[in-house]
């Protein structure tokens, strides 16, 4: 006989002994036979039917995952398994593991493995766990590789990069994993090849990888799928705001043309923004600080410290210290009450905790200068933005070393203890 006949007639018997119930008992909880149960626990019934064991294991409350772990090894029915799939991965406590071994069993006994990974494919999306979403993915990752269907390796790969990239603090890991979906690209259907472009240009600029960000941009507004679409508008942002950041000025003025015609209704915060910041860079300084604290009165709530973060910059390159200090005054209240939830949103709460710090060090307030290195720091951290949080760290410790007789003791216990706040928080600060 099958050994999982007699593991769950035996789980069975354990768990109703466990509550003290008799057969009777439990043939009235259940409302089953007291005859069809004693087949059961004693390996007669060869292959009881699904209802039937989950009947009886919600009376015994059983776990779920040891009663599944079992029963899939019986059930020979693949609409059954594809059930008992989809049952699987709305269930809170149960593991990837054991995901996986369904997605197998399934998958073995399906007439048509192409047909039954899609179905799989198509089911993935509705796991609320990203931890058994990624492993739905990598499961159809595994098996499409080694059954040569290359369309669903692709689109597994594309799948698992949509999630790992949620992981902000591996998004440089995250990017190159992205990137190496390109090398199939071709297998991906027009829409997902769109979306992974620009969830690539994204992903890119909020690493500041801005070259990179052009060369997928370049492919969004170039392909004819993306006509009107949302993200060739975005697109052209991204292509405009990076070639002004690489100082290709004549590029960045001629997609911001490209930008108002794709948005010819509204101007929007970041289109003012960009004409402040190119008056900037042009050498136009009266007339850019007009227009960032015209950007400051006239923006949205959640485009503040984007643009704050600009001006700031820009006051402290002249040392307007004065005008620095009254905007801090101003803002910095509203800007910390701010939620910051994106990689690009937190990348502006870091720079705008390091630009404190450039101010106060210009104004020689050394222990506010260290703290806010720190905080910058530590944000940086959490979007694996190593550079800047590594200047930041530089900075920090250029300033400890030679202004140990004025800082004071609570500082000196923050900077020696910096990575101690990883700890605390069960973050681990991977160098």
């Amino acid at each position: 006989m099958n050994d999982s006949i007699f593991s769950l007639a035996d789980m069975i018997r354990h768990h109703r002994l466990k509550l003290g119930l008799t057969l009777h008992d439990l043939a009235i909880e259940t409302k089953l036979s007291k005859g069809a149960i004693s087949k059961i626990e004693n390996g007669r019934r060869k292959k009881p039917e699904y209802s039937t064991i989950k009947s009886i294991a919600s009376v015994l409350k059983i776990p779920y995952n040891e009663y599944i772990n079992i029963y899939i090894d019986l059930e020979k029915n693949a609409d059954t398994m594809f059930g008992i799939f989809k049952e699987s991965i709305t269930v809170h406590d149960n593991s990837t593991n054991l995901v996986r071994k369904i997605i197998l069993t399934y998958l073995k006994l399906a007439s048509d493995s192409y047909d039954a990974v899609e179905e799989i494919y198509n089911t993935a999306e509705l796991a609320k766990n990203t931890s058994i979403k990624h492993a739905i993915y990598k499961t159809i990752l595994d098996y499409s590789r080694s059954h040569g269907i290359m369309r669903f390796l692709t689109r597994s790969l594309y799948q698992m990069y949509l999630v790992e990239r949620n992981d902000f603090t591996k998004l440089r890991q995250t990017y190159e994993s992205g990137e190496y979906v390109l090398k199939y690209v071709e297998f991906l259907p027009p829409k997902e090849r769109l979306t992974l472009y620009y969830k690539l240009a994204v992903h890119a600029f909020t690493l500041q990888l801005h070259n990179e960000t052009i060369k997928h941009c370049n492919v969004i507004v170039q392909d004819d799928a993306s006509h009107g679409n949302i993200e060739k508008s975005y697109a052209y942002g991204m292509l405009r705001d990076s070639h002004l950041y690489l100082g290709n000025l004549d590029l960045a003025e001629e997609y911001s043309i490209e930008c108002q015609k794709q948005n010819s209704s509204q101007t929007s915060d970041n289109d003012k923004l960009y004409v402040a910041l190119l008056n900037s860079k042009k050498g136009n300084k009266e007339l850019a600080e007009l227009q960032f604290q015209d950007c400051l009165v006239t923006c949205s709530e959640g485009f503040i410290a984007h643009v704050a973060n600009e001006y700031i910059s820009f006051l402290l390159l002249d040392k307007k210290t004065s005008k620095v200090e009254e905007l801090l005054l101003a803002l910095e209240d509203k800007i910390n009450d701010l939620t910051f939830a994106t990689p690009i949103r937190r990348r502006e709460l870091a720079w705008f905790y390091k630009l404190q710090g450039d101010f106060y060090t210009q104004i020689n307030d050394i222990n506010q200068a260290l703290n806010f290195y720190m905080d910058g720091a530590y944000e940086y951290s959490q979007i694996d933005d190593i550079d800047n949080e590594r200047e930041c760290l530089q900075l920090m410790f250029y300033l400890y070393r030679n202004n140990k007789l004025i800082v004071d003791v609570e500082t000196v216990v923050e900077v020696e203890h910096y990575y101690d706040r990883f700890k605390k928080e069960e973050i681990v600060c991977e160098k």
